[in-house]
């Protein structure tokens, strides 16, 4: 066989077994979310390229390498999202939610896309859930969104976690500590890699993301930056410590975290998570004081966070499954049909049961034991068998697998007879 189409790399399809995990971390994800007082928003995937240069910032990673922008057919410079809370702040604005009392409480759940070099659990196109919360700047918002988070690992069972917090500073205090940062680097340039080297001409912060053994080892001779923060921001921060430990969250304290978007002030944090020797990020979020006023609002605090769905998926199922390996999606009822008229008979009496049970009606035209098979394979509790005889005579053979009994069943008393094994 040649197969023609090949999809793009960096890029994966998400089907049958492991599709059946994906939607149950979603639903349970989705419950977690509203008990938070979190409502949904759903934003296009296309945006005006403008708002993530503004948003997430020139001299970023994400907009000087990573954003798939084009040109529309109008003229339009246009951008797949890399990134939601640009667009979620976009949204709030033009939809003109900020007369709305209080704070503004939103998840989302969608793909998002960015050309980076595609490894295990980071594709140029994934999947994120996160939260953003508009209006309120308090620190025990803050808190409370660490806490969502967390809550959503604990609802999918993820274990293992590492909590780690820091304060970045505001636009007071900031500038002064970047200057500084900027000036002692250049000094020793050559001895940075060169992406360093361009960081540090572009967004210095940013130099405390290197993974680069070297110049980790540089950066621990310059005092990071929750040494200088205004009065303000440690207070801020002290705020949000004193929450956390109220709600018994367990973190550390992590004074090179610094998140690789320009838009985040005072809070940041990130979870992680450790499987056998490596760790992988799965959350990273934090305060954005500024971001609202920037795409053209008020001034308006707010703060959120994002999970990478793929790493969250990687860390709980660490084998991947195989498609030609996966069960089928799973039933309660598989109907065995001998012939096409039985397949018609199946058929017209699927609907009433699916009123309140998943069935299949299996029109393969297998053997009798291969129908048979396939539905012990996707979980079925009883097998419905029809033939010509059961056509003719207007009923089926119910077979019950848990215990291997037989019965006819007419299908008039089908529903009740069906729904009487379930429920049992």
């Amino acid at each position: 066989m040649e197969i023609r189409y090949r999809r793009p790399r960096g890029t994966r399809d998400v089907m049958l077994e492991e599709m059946e995990r994906w939607r149950d971390c979603e639903e349970r994800w989705r419950r977690v979310l509203e008990r938070f007082g979190f409502g949904e928003i759903r934003t296009p995937l296309i945006e005006s390229t403008d708002l993530f240069v503004r948003s997430v910032g020139e001299g970023t990673d994400v907009v000087d390498k990573e954003m798939y922008s084009f040109q529309s057919k109008g003229g339009e410079n246009l951008t797949l999202r890399p990134e939601a809370t640009a667009s979620v702040v976009r949204a709030y604005l033009e939809n003109g939610l900020t007369r709305q009392p209080g704070t503004m409480k939103f998840y989302y759940m969608g793909p998002m896309f960015r050309y980076d070099r595609p490894q295990a659990g980071r594709y140029r196109q994934f999947h994120q859930v996160g939260v953003e919360a508009i209006g309120s700047s308090s620190p025990v918002l803050d808190a409370e969104v660490i806490r969502t988070a967390l809550a959503l690992f604990e609802d999918v069972g993820a274990e293992n976690l590492n909590v780690q917090v820091n304060t970045i500073g505001c636009k007071v205090c900031r500038p002064a500590y970047v200057e500084s940062l900027q000036s002692w680097a250049r000094e020793i340039r050559s001895r940075f890699c060169e992406t360093c080297q361009a960081r540090m001409e572009t967004n210095p912060l940013r130099l405390f993301d290197c993974k680069e053994e070297g110049c980790g080892e540089l950066l621990a001779g310059f005092d990071p930056i929750d040494q200088s923060v205004c009065a303000d921001c440690s207070s801020h921060h002290g705020r949000v410590i004193e929450a956390l430990d109220a709600l018994e969250v367990t973190y550390h304290a992590d004074p090179l975290l610094v998140r690789g978007l320009d838009y985040y002030t005072r809070t940041t944090f990130e979870i992680s998570a450790r499987n056998d020797t490596r760790q992988s990020a799965l959350c990273g979020g934090g305060r954005y004081d500024e971001l609202v006023e920037q795409c053209g609002g008020p001034s308006t605090p707010a703060v959120g966070f994002s999970v990478g769905v793929e790493r969250v998926l990687q860390h709980l199922w660490p084998e991947p499954v195989d498609p030609q390996r996966s069960r089928q999606s799973l039933v309660d009822v598989m109907m065995v049909c001998l012939d096409q008229p039985a397949q018609i008979h199946a058929l017209r009496h699927a609907d009433r049961l699916r009123e309140f049970c998943r069935v299949e009606v299996d029109t393969t035209g297998r053997g009798i034991k291969a129908q048979i098979k396939g539905g012990n394979t996707r979980g079925a509790s009883i097998v419905l068998l029809a033939g010509s005889d059961e056509v003719a005579a207007g009923l089926f053979q119910m077979k019950t697998l848990a215990t291997g009994d037989q019965v006819a069943v007419t299908v008039e008393a089908l529903s009740a007879a069906v729904r009487e094994v379930l429920e049992s």
